[in-house]
C-alpha cells in the first residue's frame, strides 16, 4: 500500500538585518522593479498550472507553490523577466534558502544555468542540507 508522502512545513521567516533593510531600500521596491500587476496575473496562472514546487518534489516532499522563479536571476532585463521557459514553481523556503544559494554559486562561476532549476543535482543536495533530510535510495 503506498505511504502518504511527507509534507513540507515552513518555518517563520527571519527578522532582518540592517544590512538587508539596505539593501532592499537601494534595490528598490518590487513594482519598481517589474513586479507590477501584469506580473501577478501571469504569475498567478503559472501557479494554478503549476501548484507544487519542484524542489520539495525533487525530494519527495509536497508543498504549494508559492513563488513563480525566475530561473536566471534577469537583473531587470525583460526578455529573462518574461521568459515563461524559465520560470520555476517554488515554495517559499525553496526560494528563499536554497534558490539564494544556487545563485551566490552561480554567480562565483561555481555551477551553470542548468543547476539554477530546483530540481538540478546541486539543488537536490543544497534542499536535502537546508532541510534536514537523510539522502533515500
Amino acid at each position: 500500500m503506498p505511504s502518504k508522502p511527507r509534507q513540507f512545513s515552513p518555518r517563520p521567516a527571519k527578522p532582518k538585518s540592517e544590512v538587508d533593510r539596505q539593501f532592499d531600500a537601494q534595490r528598490g521596491s518590487a513594482r519598481q522593479r517589474g513586479y507590477g500587476a501584469r506580473w501577478d496575473a501571469a504569475s498567478a496562472g503559472f501557479k494554478r498550472q503549476h501548484p507544487l514546487c519542484i524542489g520539495c518534489e525533487a525530494v519527495g516532499l509536497i508543498a504549494a507553490t508559492e513563488v513563480t522563479d525566475h530561473v536566471v536571476p534577469h537583473k531587470g532585463d525583460r526578455v529573462i523577466f518574461w521568459d515563461r521557459k524559465r520560470w520555476q514553481p517554488a515554495c517559499g523556503r525553496h526560494h528563499d534558502v536554497v534558490k539564494q544559494r544556487l545563485e551566490a554559486m552561480f554567480m562565483r562561476g561555481q555551477i551553470d544555468e542548468s543547476q539554477l532549476w530546483l530540481n538540478s543535482v546541486t539543488a537536490i543536495r543544497l534542499t536535502l542540507e537546508a532541510f534536514n533530510i537523510e539522502a533515500q535510495g
